[in-house]
């Protein structure tokens, strides 16, 4: 879903918007900027939570209801780069919470002597989604349009959703923090 929405949200903008080659670097830095301001905080609050997959749902949940409300905005001729700003921002933010929770649930997974396998199976299902959904991406706004496309992105979130919600793995004990730990782990990454 995440690289389908790489290329048929700018295909979006550009095709239905007339974006410009400013207005796309806008489009792609919004959907950035999340992981600059919320990465950090996402993870100790992550880390202190007792059950991550809910995260992980809601997130998947907000993303598909985020994504279809672009379509939905196009039908109502109310479409505008500005409100496309605001949900790719949206978006990223909650892939954002999605991503440093999904890095808990995978160990919490797999036993120990099965991450190296795990991991390479994670990391070959991710480079295959590098390269086919964009090209896939492609490919429906040229069958559907940008906005078909997003709805069936949108609908990848919710297979996700789905999936986690039949899943139970253990997840580790959430971690107990003295105060300033969040200064103390900056500080951490900077001396690496």
């Amino acid at each position: 879903g995440d690289q389908v929405t790489l290329i048929a949200v700018p295909l979006v903008a550009v095709l239905l918007l007339r974006a410009t080659a400013v207005q796309m670097g806008y489009l792609v830095a919004v959907g950035w900027l999340p992981y600059l301001l919320f990465a950090v905080h996402a993870g100790a609050l992550i880390d202190r939570l007792p059950n991550r997959r809910p995260v992980m749902i809601g997130s998947d949940v907000g993303r598909a209801l985020l994504m279809a409300t672009i379509p939905a905005a196009h039908a109502l001729g109310v479409l505008t780069l500005g409100y496309l700003l605001a949900v790719v921002f949206l978006i990223g933010t909650l892939s954002v919470f999605f991503n440093v929770a999904s890095q808990v649930m995978f160990v919490s997974m797999l036993p120990r002597e099965d991450y190296l396998q795990g991991q390479s199976l994670s990391s070959g299902s991710r480079a295959f989604a590098y390269i086919a959904g964009p090209s896939l991406g492609g490919l429906l706004v040229q069958v559907f349009s940008g906005p078909v496309a997003l709805l069936v992105d949108g609908a990848s979130y919710l297979v996700s959703a789905v999936c986690l919600c039949c899943i139970r793995p253990v997840e580790p004990i959430p971690t107990r923090h003295a105060p300033g730990h969040l200064m103390g782990g900056i500080r951490f990454i900077r001396k690496s």
